[in-house]
């Protein structure tokens, strides 16, 4: 059985068996029947897609020329995000 059917298989709901125990007999964690995931922010999207473009139409440019771009354009950023 894959992890995403094993995961379907847990009752949230269900008092009699907690999820400690149903995360042990499917052999899962119980920390991953409580997480979930957040998407990212538009506004840290938006940055991603200009970085891409910058990127694409000048691959020579470092985290620091694209840095001082991005803050030019109003966009402020660290360089190490920008590495990142």
């Amino acid at each position: 059985m894959t992890r995403a059917e094993r995961i379907a298989l847990v009752e949230h709901a269900d008092e009699a068996l907690p999820l400690g125990t149903q995360a042990a007999l499917l052999g899962l964690s119980r920390r991953s029947l409580y997480y979930q995931p957040v998407p990212p922010s538009p506004e840290e999207v938006a940055v991603k897609h200009r970085l891409d473009a910058l990127y694409t139409a000048h691959p020579f440019y470092g985290s620091r020329k694209m840095t001082v771009i991005l803050n030019e354009e109003g966009v402020l950023i660290n360089r190490k995000r920008v590495q990142r």
